[in-house]
């Protein structure tokens, strides 16, 4: 009998890939858990969640090491900026199963929507370590299938169904434009690897300069698409409102981060000799996103669907960060995701315990007079807002202000000018709630669901944002050591 030989060797360091293997035995075991254990009990497979996205972590730290390390035959890569983007990604997730604990006590089917979270969260951490297109693509469409499910969880809720309906059809457009751009690269490089890809590109001639750019813009665009960036932020208002609160806050930063981490891996790997020309794009989507979303915030009266806008500010103020192309603008993005990540949570946090009765604590209204009866939540729900707000001195001033020291530096002056602008604006819609809480009379009454988790989120979170915002130098230090790895 003939020996088989395969055309491949095994692969060798397959121990890098310990923490996804984990994310995905325990993506299956958590949901047929769920299908074992009583309703009455499902909250040890919402434990059982969180105790993986923890053990995770560790085993993230203990496989990761100072030097950049390959394995899969050089597609999937483990660096400090990919370990530093998925600790902050599964510390999103545990911060939303934590929110989801109550949240989602009484529904059906529990099992399934924290499988779907473990599994999106496997689909992000793909994605940050590949080192090609088709990598980071499967990595990006099991994250998105993932969580168009969950915003339409609540699928006997108009709204749920509405969103993830219009979600799922902008993706797929997005997806669409994303491949449309990757095969343009392709036909004109013949690789799907980010390094060959941008050595090519860089050494090719004029011949090939039109398809090259036509394919630059369609990837960035299917890439802003993922992070919310004007104007491809359609979906982001009616998703963040009808998915479950505990999603929306997941939505808002675990994504982000995936789709950040890519589109700075392209940037640096892929298109290093287009700096010139894709400078003009992401100036221009920083700027209309900066105006959109802090100016169209104003205007609303649903917190979700305000934070939907505020998002979207946040990130033309992250693409600061991207204009400049340096090692501090890529630092200062990850400084601006670590703080937002927490400022997020805390807030979210807040806004579910507002849910009572049949009262959603969605409305701004719905704030009114809070500081007279629990004070302590209008505190931290204060701090929490100045902070978006990027009131010095706590952790959202130094996020805003890496990312304009960043950009001028590199000689952008009136870009920061508009920045700062643009951030003023929005200052107005996040000091608006405290004048709510702090000003208005009591207009509902208010019974605050407790729950420990979530108030230990609230307050955890708070906490850190005053921490950083007092002492920013480690969160920066650390920051700026991960993106050693990107450049």
């Amino acid at each position: 009998m003939s020996e088989v030989v395969f055309p491949f060797p095994f692969p060798e360091h397959l121990d890098l890939i310990l923490p996804e293997i984990i994310m995905a035995v325990m993506g299956m075991v958590v949901l047929m858990m769920s299908v074992f254990i009583s309703k009455g009990r499902q909250h040890i497979v919402a434990w059982t969640s969180i105790a993986t996205c923890i053990a995770v972590i560790f085993s993230v730290i203990s496989v990761s090491g100072q030097d950049a390390s390959m394995t899969f035959y050089g597609y999937f890569e483990l660096d400090a900026f990919a370990t530093y983007a998925k600790i902050l990604i599964l510390v999103a997730t545990v911060f939303a199963m934590l929110l989801s604990l109550n949240y989602i006590k009484d529904v059906e089917n529990v099992g399934e929507y924290y499988t779907m979270m473990l599994f999106a969260v496997l689909g992000m951490m793909l994605m940050v370590s590949a080192t090609n297109f088709v990598i980071m693509y499967l990595g990006l469409e099991l994250m998105a299938l993932c969580i168009y499910v969950l915003v339409a969880y609540q699928r006997d809720v108009l709204r749920s169904t509405e969103a993830a309906l219009k979600y799922f059809i902008l993706g797929a457009l997005s997806s669409c434009m994303l491949l449309y751009g990757i095969s343009f690269l392709y036909g004109s490089t013949s690789s799907f690897m980010y390094v060959e890809m941008g050595e090519i590109i860089a050494a090719s001639g004029d011949d090939a300069r039109l398809a090259v750019l036509t394919g630059m813009m369609f990837v960035l665009a299917g890439l802003a698409f993922k992070v919310s960036v004007a104007p491809f932020h359609m979906w982001t208002p009616d998703a963040y409102e009808g998915a479950p609160t505990p999603i929306t806050a997941f939505m808002s930063v675990a994504p982000k981060v995936a789709g950040l981490i890519v589109f700075m891996r392209v940037l640096t790997d892929v298109l290093p000799g287009l700096q010139e020309e894709y400078t003009g794009m992401l100036i221009f989507f920083a700027v209309l996103s900066m105006a959109v979303g802090n100016i169209a915030a104003i205007a609303q009266r649903n917190i979700k669907r305000m934070l939907a806008y505020s998002t979207i500010g946040h990130i033309g103020f992250i693409l600061l960060g991207m204009i400049a192309g340096t090692s501090a603008g890529y630092a200062g993005i990850l400084v601006y995701m670590t703080i937002y990540l927490f400022m997020t949570m805390g807030v979210f946090g807040i806004i579910i315990m507002m849910r009572r009765d049949n009262i959603q604590g969605e409305l701004l209204d719905d704030f009114a007079g809070l500081a007279k009866v629990r004070p302590g939540y209008a505190l931290a729900m204060g701090l929490l807002m100045f902070s978006m707000a990027g009131i010095p001195f706590l952790g959202g001033f130094w996020a805003k202000y890496v990312v304009f020291i960043a950009v001028i530096e590199q000689g952008h002056i009136i870009l920061a000018t508009l920045g700062v602008l643009f951030s003023a604006i929005g200052a107005f819609y996040y000091i608006r709630i405290i004048k709510y809480m702090y000003f208005d009379e009591e207009r509902v009454s208010f019974n605050f669901a407790k729950g420990i988790p979530i108030q230990a989120t609230v307050v955890l979170s708070t906490v850190i944002i005053v921490a950083v915002g007092l002492y920013p130098e480690p969160i920066m230090e650390v920051c700026r050591t991960a993106v050693i790895g990107l450049l």
